[in-house]
């Protein structure tokens, strides 16, 4: 074999070991599966709107469109979309704001409150799932791994 092809032999497996490379395969297979589930639940929702629900779910007050952008560190048009897609389906209700009618504040509707209970349950249940193959310590250094690749990123 060449010299310039062992290098990219090595830089493919490089790549391939990358933490963006393994976090991606793991994102996109436990939205996958948890997609499956919400289908199989007769829950129309899909995993990526799931933290839009959450974090309107554990706040006390309304939030802003902005707030919820923040937060979850998406781009305010990714999550505006997210949030009409949710509003149509009966899961959010959006109002104008009254000091400032250029800001919508979003809350959850009945049915939204009750779907979040639903998904919390399927949350738990497939992180048990997964999280029953590892011993708890090896879940808890996971955990911690993952906490601090955050804080390094974050620097």
């Amino acid at each position: 074999m060449s010299t310039t092809l062992n290098k990219f032999v090595n830089i493919k497996e490089d790549l391939k070991n990358s933490l963006q490379f393994k976090l991606g395969i793991v994102t996109k297979i436990v939205f996958k599966k948890m997609n499956a589930q919400l289908v199989q639940e007769g829950i129309p929702v899909l995993a990526e709107q799931l933290p839009i629900l959450m974090v309107v779910y554990f706040q006390e007050n309304a939030m802003t469109q902005q707030d919820i952008a923040n937060l979850l560190q998406k781009d305010k048009a990714g999550i505006q979309r997210s949030v009409q897609t949710l509003h149509k389906d009966g899961f959010l209700k959006i109002e104008s704001d009254i000091e400032d009618k250029r800001k919508n504040m979003v809350t959850l509707t009945a049915s939204g409150k009750f779907v979040c209970e639903r998904i919390q349950a399927l949350v738990i249940a497939f992180d048990n799932q997964v999280m029953e193959h590892f011993s708890e310590e090896e879940r808890k250094h996971f955990i911690g791994f993952l906490d601090r690749v955050v804080s390094v990123i974050e620097k």
